[in-house]
C-alpha cells in the first residue's frame, strides 16, 4: 500500500507590497512579489 499526497498551490500576493490596479480595475499581480 502506498500513500499519495496531493498539494494545492495558490499564488498569494505580498500584503505589504505596493498595490497597482490594471485598466479594468483589477489588481495587477504581475508587478507584486508573491509568497
Amino acid at each position: 500500500m502506498s500513500l499519495r499526497i496531493v498539494v494545492c498551490v495558490k499564488y498569494v500576493p505580498d500584503a505589504t507590497g505596493d498595490r497597482h490596479f490594471a485598466d479594468d480595475l483589477t489588481l495587477d499581480r504581475e508587478d507584486v512579489d508573491g509568497l
